[in-house]
């Protein structure tokens, strides 16, 4: 096994339950202690404070203001503009964005999910990535995937602007 995988799995674990979530052009890996919902319904989107390219605004969730995250322009690509196909995966913050809770990131289609399992036959290819955001780029069972940095994520969360009143419907 390798470094990265043995890092999404748990001491005394032999296997670990991840969610493949579909971006615009990529898919990211992540454990699935990391997400606390996938919401199915299009949720209105609040503007924040000031526009930030980060962000596509802010979402209302169980009674809470969440950011909603664009992790395309996070990791130095072109936001992918809000559609019938998207969904909001509500990430439990346990980082810089403890404070918040919670946080979204938008997602182009239904999350898969996946248990990694600590065999020696395991088929993964794994190398450290330079693009902001991501820790990690590796094969696992055919499928080709980033393993987010999550730190970099809740730090820009942590930065969100205050939102202001109003909310934009989507869909």
């Amino acid at each position: 096994m390798n470094d990265v995988v043995d890092e999404l799995l748990s001491k005394g674990q032999r296997e670990v339950a991840a969610l493949f979530l579909p971006l615009s052009c990529e898919t990211l890996l992540v454990p699935m202690a990391a997400v606390a919902e996938v919401t199915n319904e299009q949720m209105p989107i609040s503007p924040l404070g000031h526009p930030d390219k980060r962000f596509y605004g802010r979402i209302s969730w169980r009674g809470q203001q969440l950011a909603l995250l664009s992790f395309e322009t996070l990791s130095g690509n072109e936001r992918f503009p809000y559609s019938a196909d998207s969904h909001v995966v509500v990430m439990n913050a346990a980082g810089a964005a403890r404070n918040h809770g919670f946080y979204g990131l938008l997602i182009q289609g239904y999350p898969q999910r996946i248990d990694i399992v600590d065999y020696e036959g395991a088929r993964t290819e794994v190398k450290s990535s330079d693009r902001p955001g991501i820790l990690y780029e590796l094969v696992i069972d055919g499928q080709f995937a980033y393993i987010p940095d999550f730190e970099h994520m809740e730090s820009a969360v942590a930065e969100a602007p205050v939102s202001t009143l109003g909310v934009r419907n989507h869909g």
